[in-house]
């Protein structure tokens, strides 16, 4: 059973009432919000999905896991009387998704329902828990259908102050294999923090990174002109990855001659990559990286990582 308009939500306290089944969960959730992932969800395949990345991204990374589901229709049977109800109706959809979760074997990891919109919830709560990171899916069956299309894709990806992880509803990933990341940057003053978090996140999965910066040499290109541009680009980009070689990660230089959109997807496909790694905006040849952060929200083969 399923609200109709059940949506991926956040953890207690944001848009609506937050159910507390027991008096020592509030300050359970308290001590449990630095570095906590914060997922979506809906019932729905792909929310379970995300889950399961989250799940696995929290074990590795030592960090607590909340997930939230959002719902907004009310059941006709509390249409007259629904300030009176929204506490049972709370604990009636965070079990409902609890048995969604626990039907994919995804077991033990705690689930909050909030009333409010599905923005408006992510949102809100991820700011209130501090979030290190905020995770959803795309384009699931059920009501996170759609999550990414339109204006609450776009305000999520481009107002929210938390990493923001895009799990695709392709075959579930597994952070395990995930062998390498793949980073996309510019000359802009967000890649200075796609670096750092991206430097932080390998460091403690200890995988490689790969990062891709996209340059044009011109419409002419003379002898030895492609190779100085490599080598002028490479060289900024050597500059900027201290935080890497502090943190011991390996990784290797990629400069592209394309659309940074293709650049990232085949860096992926050549280097067998489990994640991306972009900012909300760019400059250059990333210059409207807004773009590229929507296209590969929908299009990704793996998690893409957003950072503001």
């Amino acid at each position: 059973m399923r609200y109709p308009h059940m949506q991926a939500g956040s953890i207690p306290g944001s848009a609506g009432t937050t159910l507390t089944q027991d008096p020592r969960r509030e300050a359970h959730m308290i001590e449990r919000t630095q570095n906590t992932i914060l997922v979506g969800v809906d019932g729905s395949p792909n929310a379970g999905i995300a889950a399961a990345w989250a799940i696995e991204t929290g074990r590795r990374l030592d960090a607590p896991v909340e997930a939230v589901a959002a719902w907004t229709e009310v059941p006709p049977p509390y249409m007259d009387h629904v300030d009176e109800h929204v506490a049972e109706m709370n604990a009636h959809v965070a079990e409902i998704m609890t048995q969604a979760l626990d039907a994919d074997g995804l077991k033990g990891i705690n689930v909050t329902a909030v009333q409010g919109p599905i923005a408006e919830v992510l949102l809100n709560t991820a700011e209130e828990l501090n979030a290190a990171m905020l995770v959803v899916g795309t384009r699931g069956l059920g009501p996170l259908s759609g999550l990414l299309l339109g204006s609450i894709s776009r305000r999520l990806l481009f107002t929210t102050h938390r990493p923001l992880i895009v799990v695709p509803r392709r075959e579930p990933p597994d952070p395990l294999t995930a062998t390498r990341v793949v980073v996309g940057v510019d000359c802009s003053a967000v890649a200075e923090r796609v670096l750092s978090w991206s430097a932080r996140f390998c460091a403690t999965l200890g995988v490689p990174a790969t990062i891709v910066r996209c340059a044009s040499p011109g419409c002419e290109r003379p002898p030895g002109l492609v190779d100085h541009v490599n080598g002028r680009v490479r060289s900024t980009t050597e500059e900027a990855l201290g935080e890497f070689r502090n943190l011991g990660v390996d990784y290797s230089i990629a400069v592209a001659h394309c659309d940074p959109r293709v650049a990232l997807v085949e860096k992926v496909a050549s280097d067998q990559a489990g994640l991306i790694v972009i900012g909300s905006r760019g400059e250059g040849q990333f210059r409207g990286l807004g773009g590229t952060a929507s296209y590969l929200a929908r299009h990704s083969p793996v998690p893409l990582a957003v950072i503001p």
